[in-house]
């Protein structure tokens, strides 16, 4: 029996930030000064490095005397990091900020807060607004509300994406032939993939409207290679789920009807878009598994 006095463990962190990052210092470090100013600091940075070995050094002596940072690294892949982070999570919520998003000072007392009221829920989602207010990297539902298969495309991003621990363990992580890195064409939806596997268990998820991350508008640069790709992915998700044809249908009509109208505006940049998201869905619906079975089986 030992005969050295125990000493008391530091409580675990309420929420582990887990950020993936790869090819971004200013971005990280606009990231980290808003964890700086959070009113509830109760959390843990998961920091899954991508980069050259060393490259984030400086940056890491610059914070890690203000902030608890779990500094790792992951092979590439957004999804395998996120993995990899989830394992090495203290906290018993989650969150999955990208390297170039930035916390409003009161963020994660209001993740924490709300988790507190709505013990049903298993995942809360937000959206996510430029510095000026406008809505980023997607439309968004317009009020407060629970998330399901119908709603579910528009329920956020992974910036806005807040998680129970043990749920995001329960449902395997995120899928690794999904999202951007992956070693396949499907380099999206993996976190619409990750909340209808949640759903598919049974398990809550509920919107707030209120609840934003903030994130700079996606630069023009590359819109019509990143529609392609980002449709390839939507296709797969659609048939992992089992969406049918009519609902397929439905979505490429969609497309065709945004695409018309943009034709109309001579807005042919738009047009392009659409087009390429009509293409690119039906490629990635009707693509077989990674194991060469078809998908959805």
């Amino acid at each position: 029996m030992s005969l050295e006095p125990t000493m008391p463990s530091a409580p675990p962190p309420l929420v582990s930030l887990l950020v993936c990052t790869k090819g971004r210092s200013a971005q990280l470090e606009r990231l980290f000064d808003s964890l700086l100013v959070q009113t509830c600091r109760t959390f843990e940075v998961v920091l899954v490095d991508q980069n050259e070995p060393g490259l984030l050094e400086p940056i890491m002596a610059r914070y890690r005397d203000r902030l608890a940072i779990d500094h790792i690294r992951s092979a590439p892949g957004l999804s395998r990091a996120r993995n990899v982070g989830l394992a090495r999570c203290r906290a018993g919520l989650v969150a999955f900020p990208d390297d170039d998003c930035w916390y409003p000072d009161g963020l994660v007392a209001e993740v924490v807060r709300l988790f507190a009221e709505h013990p049903e829920a298993d995942a809360v989602t937000g959206r996510t607004l430029d510095a000026t207010g406008r809505e980023s990297l997607g439309a968004f539902l317009a009020a407060d509300q629970a998330v399901d298969r119908r709603n579910v495309w528009f329920a956020g991003n992974s910036n806005g994406l807040f998680v129970r621990a043990a749920a995001a363990r329960a449902v395997g992580g995120f899928d690794e032939s999904l999202g951007v890195g992956a070693s396949t064409p499907f380099r999206s939806g993996e976190e619409t993939d990750f909340l209808l596997r949640l759903l598919g268990q049974g398990r809550g998820v509920v919107f707030r409207h209120g609840l934003v991350v903030h994130h700079d508008q996606v630069a023009a640069t590359g819109r019509h290679r990143r529609a392609a790709d980002y449709a390839r992915g939507f296709g797969r998700v659609l048939r992992l789920h089992r969406y049918g044809l009519a609902y397929l249908g439905f979505r490429l009509a969609r497309f065709t009807a945004s695409g018309g109208r943009a034709l109309l505006r001579r807005d042919t940049g738009t047009a392009l878009d659409k087009a390429l998201w009509a293409i690119g869905t039906v490629a990635g619906y009707c693509a077989g598994r990674t194991d060469g079975a078809p998908a959805g089986e």
